[in-house]
């Protein structure tokens, strides 16, 4: 059975265009491919289509729209609809170019719109649980060690959960201008210092797991199999503590997860008047309106802002209205 465009073009984008011509990271062309494996069971199973006759020039506004509903009604929330569409046009954008005889059908799909969402609110832990969070594992066994490190990392980094995975011996430089490389989105790579505490404890855990020469290309972070970390490896061994201080403090978050120790590392920055730039430059960010969200999620530095000003507002505009016997007269008329 010869292949349609629309399975053609699929298999093309997926596996020449996004990692030969994007340069996308696997886990980026795996999230493309959700969508459209989304898209294909839609097809599939709402409309009753047969997905080997499926062809291009079937695409428009209007399947997309119906896409968008079918997530809807199967409980998808806006920002995650909003990602699955942004992969269905960032693969009609590829097509439009491969399917030219198609492009007034799928040039109507890059118009549809997304959903709008709620402002996302920043969860984040205070510098005193952060501070409890990432001492609780012991460091006379080497689990211990190893999750105490995991931890340290996720916050003097402020690295996101699959840079920590993808971590390796050669990209740490310790000394006295310790460092650490992150391969992050998009295959870019940014250098982020670490503090001296951080650069002794990964001292330790080197000569002690990474003696050999040899292993400078190993992964940093192993689990108990000596196999590359997952990101549900590490999400698990955060809640384990995060779940112990919950026990022992009910007011501790119940639920803690590794993004939001790179969230804590961008409030605790903005809490000591680190330019909002260099917050930006730290995490990778490419937009500063992405960094944005901890500015304006910071309670703090508004409050300042408020009774800094106020003060002067109040000394030179108060004015007491006690005084002003004719007009509480006049208010007191009213019944």
């Amino acid at each position: 059975m010869t292949a349609t465009d629309f399975a053609v073009l699929v298999t093309k984008f997926l596996t020449e265009y996004l990692p030969l011509h994007r340069n996308c990271s696997k886990n980026t062309i795996s999230s493309y491919k959700d969508s459209l494996k989304l898209f294909i069971l839609f097809l599939r199973d709402h409309k009753s289509m047969n997905i080997n006759k499926f062809k291009m020039h079937q695409i428009n506004r209007e399947l997309i729209l119906e896409f968008i509903e079918w997530l809807e009604n199967r409980g998808n929330s806006p920002v995650t609809i909003n990602h699955r569409l942004a992969g269905i046009k960032s693969f009609i954008n590829f097509a439009q170019y491969e399917s030219v005889e198609n492009l007034a059908y799928l040039q109507t799909v890059l118009s549809v719109k997304s959903l709008k969402t709620t402002t996302r609110q920043v969860d984040y832990l205070t510098e005193e649980q952060m501070n409890n969070l990432i001492n609780l594992p012991p460091t006379d066994t080497s689990t211990g060690i190893r999750h105490r490190i995991i931890m340290c990392l996720l916050y003097d980094t402020g690295a996101r959960v699959q840079e920590l995975c993808d971590l390796k011996i050669e990209d740490i430089n310790l000394g006295n201008n310790p460092t650490v490389k992150l391969h992050g989105k998009g295959s870019k790579i940014r250098i982020v210092p670490i503090s001296k505490n951080m650069n002794q404890i990964l001292e330790v855990y080197i000569s002690k797991f990474f003696s050999d020469i040899k292993l400078k290309n190993e992964y940093l972070i192993k689990n108990k199999n000596n196999q590359q970390m997952s990101r549900d490896g590490i999400e698990y061994i955060v809640q384990k503590y995060a779940t112990i201080l919950k026990n022992n403090d009910p007011s501790f978050p119940s639920k803690v997860h590794p993004h939001m120790f790179r969230h804590s590392k961008a409030m605790h920055m903005l809490a000591v008047d680190i330019p909002i730039v260099y917050i930006r430059d730290f995490l990778g960010h490419e937009d500063i309106s992405t960094t944005m969200i901890y500015a304006r999620a910071d309670s703090r530095k508004k409050n300042e802002a408020i009774n800094n000003l106020a003060p002067k507002l109040i000394e030179e505009n108060y004015v007491d209205w006690s005084k002003d016997q004719d007009l509480l007269d006049f208010l007191n008329s009213f019944k």
